[in-house]
């Protein structure tokens, strides 16, 4: 094997581990998310609006939907990018 086949190897396992790490931490995301009940969009000062399940009920339930579907979504484009290569 050559030292180009060798790289190009190399370059593929790097994305596929990158690939299971993003994959890993959207799944992390989702089970940390359920059973929440306040979602917060803040900046880097943690100013920013808080949606409460008990003051909010029907946007937090629909907003937390959305953010965990979403996300299984992108999950599931990160399987067939990974089963792609």
């Amino acid at each position: 094997m050559d030292q180009k086949t060798l790289e190009y190897m190399g370059q593929r396992v790097d994305k596929a581990r990158n690939i299971q790490r993003r994959i890993k931490e959207l799944q992390h995301f989702i089970s940390y998310s359920e059973g929440r009940t306040t979602i917060c969009i803040i900046d880097r000062h943690n100013n920013g609006p808080r949606i409460r399940q008990d003051e909010f009920s029907r946007l937090f339930d629909k907003a937390i939907g959305v953010f965990i579907e979403e996300m299984r979504e992108e999950i599931r484009l990160l399987e067939q990018e990974l089963a792609e290569l």
